[in-house]
């Protein structure tokens, strides 16, 4: 797990690697912590791994698009697959279970 960390000289948050953090992209993961939560309760089986890929171009790109959860580990049995599509705003649009 990555830490935020703040000193007094600079006041820019930043990640472990030093890296300026931007206000806005760290409210944006919050916002996806949030839906990420939600989003993982639609999952009712026993998972025990997480896979996720990122949308690559388009509508939200470089956010999640899809999350797999497995049991068993990452060679286990997938258990649902959750597939989010965006608008043109890069805004959620819909979850599909399968």
């Amino acid at each position: 797990m990555e830490y935020n960390v703040y000193t007094p000289k600079d006041a820019r948050l930043k990640n472990a690697s030093g890296v300026v953090i931007n206000p806005a992209t760290e409210d944006k993961q919050d916002t996806m912590i949030t839906n990420l939560n939600a989003i993982a309760g639609l999952v009712t089986d026993p998972f025990n791994y997480i896979v996720f890929t990122y949308v690559v171009a388009g509508n939200g790109a470089g956010e999640i698009e899809t999350i797999v959860f497995k049991s068993g580990g990452s060679g286990g049995t997938t258990v649902a697959t959750l597939t989010l599509t965006y608008n043109v705003n890069n805004n959620l649009e819909s979850v599909t279970k399968t």
